[in-house]
């Protein structure tokens, strides 16, 4: 059983063609339509973010100037 280890050891074989396609990235999709990464989705929840964070902020800075009051 382990008679021909030694031989099977130092046949090289198996290594001499390493795998390059491992590594490499897959092809970028250039039909989608993409700013910064996203989709429009993303995009859409980020603009509505960025708004309820104008208005919080409007809101905020005119009650501090007292410009509208609450009560």
């Amino acid at each position: 059983m382990f008679d021909s280890l030694r031989d099977i050891s130092d046949d090289s074989t198996e290594f001499e063609q390493p795998v390059d396609n491992i590594f490499e990235p897959e092809p970028y999709d250039t039909g989608a339509r993409r700013l910064l990464g996203m989709t429009t989705g993303q995009r859409f929840v980020i603009s509505l973010l960025l708004l309820a964070t104008v208005i919080v902020l409007g809101f905020t800075c005119l009650m501090v100037t007292e410009k509208i009051w609450l009560f």
